[in-house]
């Protein structure tokens, strides 16, 4: 219990700082929606009104970030043995399939414009883009310290990323129709902002699915922490080597150590948690001690 309980205070620490950050960049994210969404029809730029329907599920994926992060917070339960630590999980893989499908209805709207494109006032489309330009590198640099202690902070800001490189396209492209008079050039940034939320998308449902689906961490190497475990004295060989993450930055492990003396091995219990721990950030260990007459009374047993 005192483990778990270290474990969650750790959580809720890293979770009240990344708390205090997103709700930074909800402020900030909702007040340029409005005015990026006010600018692209006063304008007509789709290019704008794209970036604003970006920040428009940028605000609702940094609301549900927020929220999956102030509940997971909440201690375990009966029902529930390792809390909700995986909503932060579930949040993220969400909020990839919303900026998929953000993305589609851009392409669609881009792609009608070809066709049939439509006059923009390139100053509007310039001074509201530079507003958005200015609201994201703020909150770009307001996640990035946080983004590596969590997911939907990483997600969150990956989001704020695609956001920046999108305003980064519509102000170019307001300079660039205000020279040429190329209207065309509206849907093409449309295009490019499409595929920005599309990568950012499938990086965010990729890492999400590996976390559900219990991969090893991709920080971690699993064949190192064997070798790491096999260097501790008694220790003669190991198999069911499982390393998953419960959640960002929440990391698990569980195998069976076969050892030469049951007793050396409980004592070896304790460095190899604070090994793991500091090594590789490990904080739930489950390890199941094995000698020689353990294993002989296993197989013997499973002989019919």
């Amino acid at each position: 219990m005192e483990h778990n309980e270290r474990v969650l205070s750790e959580q809720n620490f890293r979770g009240g700082r990344a708390r205090k950050r997103l709700k930074f960049a909800v402020a900030i994210t909702g007040v340029i929606f409005l005015v990026e969404l006010a600018g692209g029809w006063l304008s007509g730029s789709l290019a704008l009104i794209a970036d604003a329907g970006h920040m428009a599920t940028d605000l609702f994926a940094l609301l549900i970030s927020y929220l999956a992060i102030k509940f997971s917070a909440k201690p375990s339960t009966r029902q529930r043995s390792y809390g909700y630590f995986r909503l932060e999980i579930i949040a993220a893989l969400i909020n990839g399939v919303i900026l998929c499908i953000m993305a589609l209805f851009i392409t669609v709207e881009a792609w009608k414009r070809i066709s049939l494109p439509k006059e923009i006032e390139t100053i509007e489309m310039l001074s509201f883009g530079m507003i958005g330009l200015a609201a994201n590198v703020i909150n770009a640099l307001f996640l990035r310290k946080e983004k590596d202690n969590n997911v939907n902070v990483k997600a969150a800001y990956i989001h704020i990323l695609s956001d920046l490189a999108g305003s980064v396209g519509v102000v170019g492209g307001a300079i660039l129709i205000q020279l040429t008079g190329w209207m065309i050039l509206d849907s093409v940034i449309s295009f490019f902002i499409a595929l920005l939320i599309v990568r950012s998308a499938l990086n965010i449902i990729k890492e999400a699915v590996n976390v559900l689906m219990e991969s090893v961490p991709k920080e971690l190497d699993i064949g190192d922490i064997e070798q790491t475990l096999l260097r501790f004295d008694h220790v003669q060989n190991l198999h069911d080597l499982h390393v998953w993450a419960l959640t960002s930055g929440v990391n698990a492990l569980s195998c069976h150590l076969l050892v030469d003396d049951l007793d050396k091995g409980q004592q070896l219990l304790t460095p190899i948690h604070r090994e793991l721990k500091e090594k590789y950030n490990i904080d739930h260990v489950t390890i199941q001690l094995e000698d020689e007459r353990f294993l002989k009374s296993k197989t013997t047993r499973a002989i019919p």
